[in-house]
């Protein structure tokens, strides 16, 4: 009888082993720290949890995967240490976390944050030139049809034969210190409250395509970007701030392990909002798994060796 309830709690584990995500049946390495690798609820996040983790695995390191709710959820994770190291955006770090005025510099805003930080045993590895921030979208015929490029472009159209242009938002970019009010700020325009019309954030780049709007302020690295034909206005006067995305991690973790570092530098190297923009795409619209895109660009970018 000992040995029947002994086989079926082995058998148990077996199966609780198998079917669990994220757990390895195989020893750890004796010399590699197991690290936690934690990501936001959105897929760009996803998808450079991934790429970590591929890499990680690759060169030895137990990882175990942690999706969280927001970026509130994420942050104190790591600052409770239960999260090792994930990819935050400089603006969010910026002006969320550490409740300071909104910059506009790259540069500089990528040095304040890393500077904030590393009082509280976080440290910014390099940025990527993946930028996650707002945009004004179009319809790229109507776009091409009234020669607008630049939001400089758009304005002078706005002002002239196209005064009834309707522009649709979020309610939070309507609120928000860097949202609407500045736009119009530094390209000196004013839209009559009765041309901006707020909406769900998913709905925006729809509204776009049927025309129901003929612009709208939304994410710059939405996939429906590509699948509605629409296209990003350029900011020639740079009204949005950046959000860039640079690994964070914390110091006790990588003082011990200090070539985690170079391990995922390639990723910065590489991950911009167009090669980013067409992996949310793969994800998102074509519904393929988050796992094999990360994989095959990292292995198409000669990153992973297998």
């Amino acid at each position: 009888m000992l040995l029947l309830m002994l086989m079926a709690f082995l058998s148990s584990c077996n199966r609780t082993a198998v079917d669990a995500p994220n757990v390895s049946t195989k020893p750890l390495p004796l010399n590699k720290t197991k690290i936690t690798v934690g990501s936001k609820s959105i897929t760009e996040q996803y998808l450079l949890m991934k790429m970590t983790s591929l890499l990680l695995r690759e060169h030895g390191y137990p990882v175990n995967e942690m999706v969280t709710l927001d970026s509130d959820a994420v942050r104190s994770a790591m600052e409770a240490g239960v999260i090792d190291i994930y990819w935050e955006y400089t603006t969010t770090a910026r002006q969320y976390y550490q409740k300071q005025p909104v910059l506009f510099d790259p540069d500089e805003v990528f040095r304040a944050v890393l500077a904030s930080d590393a009082d509280k045993g976080i440290v910014w590895l390099p940025r990527s030139e993946f930028n996650s921030s707002w945009a004004l979208l179009m319809r790229h015929d109507i776009a091409r049809q009234l020669g607008i490029r630049t939001i400089s472009d758009l304005i002078r159209v706005f002002e002239g034969n196209r005064a009834s242009m309707k522009f649709a938002t979020n309610d939070e970019y309507l609120q928000r210190e860097d949202g609407v009010k500045r736009l119009q700020e530094i390209y000196d325009f004013t839209i009559p409250r009765n041309q901006i019309v707020a909406m769900d954030t998913s709905l925006l780049p729809q509204a776009v395509k049927e025309s129901r709007v003929e612009v709208a302020i939304g994410l710059s690295t939405d996939p429906r970007i590509k699948e509605l034909h629409l296209v990003v206005i350029e900011d020639d006067r740079h009204s949005f701030p950046p959000y860039h995305a640079a690994p964070v991690i914390l110091k006790k973790t990588l003082d011990p392990n200090k070539e985690i570092s170079d391990i995922i530098r390639p990723i910065s190297e590489i991950v911009n909002n167009s090669n980013m923009m067409e992996l949310m795409y793969q994800v998102d619209i074509l519904h393929k798994d988050v796992t094999q895109i990360a994989r095959e660009f990292l292995l198409q970018k000669h990153i992973l060796n297998r």
